[in-house]
C-alpha cells in the first residue's frame, strides 16, 4: 500500500497568521493604491523622495500621493521573500532604494544606500475581493495617510500612527487616517 505525501507550504514569517492565499513573494510587478472605508476610489501611491539626508551617500524615500523629483524612476514595486522592493524605470540609477524597518509609529521608508540590508517585513494579505492588500509587520490594517511635516508637505504612509512624530520623517498626527493599500498588478 502507498503512502500518501503531504508537503506542507512554508509561510513566511511576514505573512504568519494572515488568510490563506497570503504571498511574500508575488509573481507580477505592482503598484499601490490606498482605500478609506469613506472613499469608494483609490489614491494612487508613489515612491517619492524624502527629507533631506545629512549624508552625500544615502537618502531616504516615502510612499506618497504625490510624486516628487525621480519618483518617476521607480514607477512600481516588486515582492520576494517579504521584500518589497522599488523597480528602476529604464535609465534610472543602479542603487536601488531597500525597505527599512518600520515600527509603530513611523513613516514607511526605503533607504537609498550602499551596503543596505533590504527588511523582510512584507506581505500581499487576502483579505479582499479585488486585490491583496499590503501587510508590514503581519499587520494589513495598521497604515494611515498623513501630512509630513517637513518642507514638502506630502501626504505620507505611516505604520499605526501615533501622536508626538514631528522629527525627522515626522507627521502631523491630527491629519492622520486610516487606509487599507491595495497591491495592483501592473498590466
Amino acid at each position: 500500500m502507498g503512502s500518501l505525501i503531504i508537503r506542507q507550504i512554508e509561510i513566511p514569517a511576514s505573512c504568519a497568521n494572515l488568510p490563506q492565499g497570503s504571498s511574500g513573494s508575488l509573481s507580477y510587478n505592482f503598484t499601490l493604491s490606498a482605500y478609506s472605508d469613506a472613499s469608494s476610489a483609490g489614491v494612487p501611491l508613489y515612491l517619492a523622495a524624502g527629507p533631506a539626508s545629512t549624508s552625500p551617500e544615502a537618502g531616504d524615500w516615502v510612499i506618497a500621493t504625490s510624486k516628487t523629483q525621480g519618483s518617476d524612476d521607480w514607477p512600481y514595486f516588486n515582492m520576494v521573500n517579504g521584500v518589497m522592493s522599488p523597480q528602476a524605470a529604464a535609465g534610472a540609477g543602479a542603487l536601488v532604494p531597500v525597505t527599512d524597518p518600520v515600527d509603530q509609529g513611523e513613516v514607511v521608508t526605503f533607504l537609498q544606500a550602499p551596503n543596505a540590508t533590504p527588511a523582510d517585513i512584507y506581505c500581499g494579505a487576502n483579505e479582499s475581493d479585488e486585490y491583496l492588500v499590503l501587510s508590514v509587520n503581519n499587520n494589513p490594517n495598521g497604515f494611515s495617510l498623513c501630512t509630513a511635516t517637513n518642507d514638502d508637505d506630502l501626504n505620507v504612509v505611516v505604520y499605526e500612527a501615533a501622536p508626538g512624530n514631528t522629527g525627522y520623517n515626522g507627521y502631523n498626527y491630527d491629519t492622520c487616517y486610516a487606509v487599507n493599500i491595495y497591491i495592483v498588478p501592473v498590466a
